[in-house]
C-alpha cells in the first residue's frame, strides 16, 4: 500500500512503485543483489562499487553508501536475514528485489541492473506485500479466517462504465434477516482486498469485527490487481470512485442487505474516494473516513515528508532542505502541463542538484507523472465533503505521519460544516498511526514491528458508531 507516502530522500536513495509485470529471477543478477546485501553488512562498500556502472561510482561512492547502511541500521537496527528475492523489468532495467528481515523491520532492497548487468540503482524501502497479477491473489482471502461465525464467500461484481469486473469477498453475519453492509475502499497503492500493510492484513480484521457484530462487509482488490480486471497504472482517483460506485450497486442486490442501510469505510485514500462515491450515490446512508485528506494532496505529501523525516531523527537542516527540493518537484508535477517538458525538469533536479543516478530519475519521474499521482497532488478533497449529507464519522490516530490529524482534522470538519451536514463526528484517537496501530512515534518503520494489526479501540469506535446508526442487531 503506497499512503500517499513518496521517498524521504535523507533515507532512502528512492523509493518506486514495482509494476505489475513480475517475471521468473535473473539468477545472476540475483545472486549479485543478494552478495551487495551481504557486502553492505560487512562493510565492503568498495566491492559493492564494482558492480557499479559509471553514473552509480560518481553517485554513490564509498562514504555515502557508508552513510546510508549507517543510516538505515540506527532505525531499523541489525541485518536479521535475507527473506526472499524477485525480479522485474522496468524501463529497460531489470530490477531484483529482495526482501529483509532487520531487527525492527522488514525492507526491501531494490539493485536495479542494466542491459550489462552493471548495477545502476540501489534502493531501500519498507517491504510491501506482493501485489500479484489480475488473475492471480494471495492466498485465499475467504479462508483467511477459517472457523469464523459467519458467511464468507468471493464474489464478483462489474463496472460496466469502465468494463471492469472487481473480485472480492462477502461476509454475511450467521443468522435471519437483514443487515446493514459496508463497503470497504483502500488507500493509495495497488491493494487486495485485504489491504495488506508490513504483514497486518488491515480490511480482513475490519471486515471480521464488523461481520461478528451483524454488518455485512464487501472488499474487493483493485482494479487490475489480485482478480480485478482493469488497468491499474492508468486508473486515477476518480476511476477508482467508479469502482466503488459499482460495488454499492453490487450490494443493493445481496440479499441478506437491508439496501437503506448501505455505507462506506474508506482508509487514506479510501477516505477521499468515499466522499466522491456518496455524491454520486443517493444509496449511500454513512460514510466513515479513517486517517483521510482534508487538504490537496500536495500539501499532505510535504507535511508526510517533514514529519516522517523528523520522526527518524533527521537534522533540521536536512529536512529543510528535503521540503525545498520536494517543494519544486511537485509545483512542476502540478503545474507543467507539458509532460515532456516535466519530465525534463524533473530530471534535471534529480540528476544535478539530487546527484540520482540517470536510472533512479527516471523511475522517480515515471511515478510523478502517473495519471494518478498528478491529479492526487491537485484534487481538493473539500468540494466533495462539502455535498455529502449523510452521517460520517471521520477519525484519525494523533501518531498518523502520512495524513497528519492537525492540518486534516480542521479542514474536515470545516468543508462539513459549511455544507450543512447536521450529523457528524470528528475524532482524534490518541497514541494510534495510520494504520490505527498503537504506536510510539507513527513512523511507517514501525508498522512492521508492532503486533497489533488495528487497535481495538478504533474498531469499537468504528463499530459502536455504524450501530448507532443502523438497525443492526448484536
Amino acid at each position: 500500500m503506497k499512503n500517499y507516502l513518496l521517498p524521504t530522500l535523507s533515507l532512502f536513495l528512492i523509493l518506486f512503485v514495482a509494476p505489475l509485470n513480475l517475471l521468473a529471477s535473473n539468477g545472476d543478477n540475483v545472486k549479485t543483489a543478494r552478495k551487495v546485501i551481504e557486502l553492505l553488512d560487512k562493510g565492503q562498500y568498495k566491492e559493492i562499487i564494482s558492480h557499479f556502472d559509471s553514473t552509480m561510482k560518481k553517485a554513490a561512492p564509498e562514504s555515502r553508501l557508508h552513510a546510508i547502511w549507517t543510516s538505515l541500521l540506527g532505525q531499523t537496527g541489525k541485518l536479521q536475514m535475507e527473506l526472499s528475492d524477485t525480479s522485474f523489468d522496468f524501463n529497460g532495467y531489470n530490477i531484483v528485489m529482495v526482501t529483509c528481515q532487520f531487527a525492527r523491520s522488514k525492507l526491501d532492497v531494490k539493485v536495479v541492473f542494466d542491459k550489462d548487468s552493471r548495477i545502476a540503482g540501489l534502493f531501500f524501502a519498507p517491504h510491501v506485500e506482493s501485489i500479484g497479477r489480475a488473475g492471480s491473489s494471495e492466498s485465499n482471502p475467504s479462508d483467511s479466517l477459517k472457523g469464523a461465525p459467519y458467511i464468507s464467500k468471493d464474489v464478483t461484481f462489474t463496472n460496466h462504465a469502465a468494463n471492469v469486473t472487481l473480485a472480492g469477498t462477502l461476509t454475511i453475519p450467521n443468522s435471519t434477516g437483514l443487515f446493514p453492509a459496508v463497503l470497504l475502499i483502500s488507500g493509495s497503492g495497488p491493494n487486495t482486498r485485504n489491504e495488506t500493510v508490513a504483514g497486518h492484513k488491515i480490511f480482513l480484521t475490519i471486515a471480521d469485527y464488523l461481520t461478528r457484530h451483524g454488518i455485512v462487509v464487501l472488499r474487493y482488490d483493485k482494479r487490475g490487481v489480485g482478480k480485478s480486471t482493469g488497468n491499474y497504472a492508468a486508473a486515477t482517483t476518480l476511476s477508482f470512485a467508479s469502482d466503488a460506485l459499482a460495488g454499492v450497486e453490487y450490494l443493493k442486490t445481496v440479499k441478506q442487505v437491508n439496501s437503506s442501510e448501505i455505507g462506506l469505510i474508506g482508509h487514506s485514500e479510501g477516505a477521499e474516494i468515499a466522499p466522491i462515491t456518496a455524491d454520486r450515490s443517493r444509496d449511500v446512508a454513512f460514510l466513515v473516513m479513517l486517517g483521510g485528506p482534508g487538504v490537496p494532496g500536495y500539501k499532505i505529501i510535504l507535511s508526510q515528508l517533514a514529519l516522517i523525516d523528523r520522526a527518524s531523527g533527521v537534522k533540521k537542516s536536512s529536512v529543510d532542505s528535503a521540503l525545498a527540493i520536494e517543494s519544486r518537484l511537485l509545483e512542476i508535477v502540478r503545474t507543467e502541463k507539458d509532460s515532456a517538458m516535466a519530465a525534463s525538469r524533473l530530471k534535471e533536479i534529480l540528476v544535478k542538484e539530487e546527484k540520482q543516478p540517470s536510472a533512479a530519475a527516471d523511475a522517480a519521474v515515471a511515478e510523478l507523472l502517473s495519471p494518478w499521482y498528478r491529479e492526487f497532488l491537485s484534487y481538493d478533497p473539500r468540494p466533495a465533503l462539502q455535498k455529502v449529507k449523510c452521517p460520517v464519522l471521520a477519525l484519525w490516530g494523533s501518531k498518523d505521519l502520512q495524513v497528519p490529524p492537525a492540518e486534516n482534522m480542521p479542514a474536515v470538519r470545516k468543508a462539513l460544516r459549511e455544507g450543512g451536514n447536521r450529523d457528524f463526528e470528528v475524532v482524534e484517537l490518541k497514541g494510534l498511526n495510520h494504520l490505527f496501530q498503537t504506536a510510539k512515534t507513527g513512523s511507517p518503520l514501525e508498522y512492521g514491528m508492532i503486533k497489533e494489526g488495528v487497535s481495538p479501540r478504533a474498531l469499537r469506535t468504528i463499530t459502536d458508531w455504524i450501530l448507532k446508526h443502523t438497525h443492526a442487531r448484536h
